[in-house]
């Protein structure tokens, strides 16, 4: 099947792309940022107010020029059904103009069909014209597919994230 991609320039299709995600991520998805934005609750735990704070961050953030701001592309099927998404959030800081690729999903019927590369090459093409410095992202801990794919297209770990949850007891 053939795919096109193209980045949104309009929030009409805010409530397609939620349903998205909402459809094709898994628990292995959630990092520091799901945790961060209260899309998750901890490490293991989507919030279940997922829709409504999704929601609101893709259209309180939403952009279509490469200014700061989330940056959507999408790849569709030949009726113009959503099977991949890519949220890419442009920072431009006082130091330096940078990109977090916040999420990316694909529809599983069509992976290993070079859709996840086609989008992330869309995505480095563009963040060049855009005089962006470098990507980061952050990935959940047991994701290990996204882990593989990122490194290979030269992704290098930076850092590891640790959290104490202080609704629990602790040690402290």
């Amino acid at each position: 099947m053939e795919y096109t991609t193209k980045w949104l320039t309009d929030k009409t299709r805010v409530k397609e792309l939620v349903d998205f995600f909402i459809t094709h991520k898994t628990d292995s998805y959630i990092s520091h940022g799901e945790i961060i934005s209260g899309r998750a609750s901890d490490s293991h735990h989507w919030s279940p107010d997922l829709e409504t704070i999704l929601t609101e961050q893709l259209i309180t953030d939403f952009n279509s020029d490469g200014s700061s701001g989330l940056n959507i592309l999408i790849a569709e099927s030949g009726n113009g059904e959503i099977v991949g998404m890519m949220v890419f959030n442009v920072i431009n800081s006082p130091f330096k103009k940078y990109a977090i690729l916040e999420d990316m999903l694909l529809n599983q019927a069509v992976r290993g069909q070079s859709l996840g590369s086609r989008l992330l090459e869309q995505a480095v093409l563009e963040a060049r014209k855009w005089d962006i410095s470098f990507i980061m992202l952050e990935s959940g801990i047991h994701n290990h597919g996204a882990h593989h794919f990122f490194s290979k297209y030269g992704f290098k770990k930076v850092s590891e994230n640790y959290i104490l949850p202080l609704q629990t007891k602790s040690l402290i």
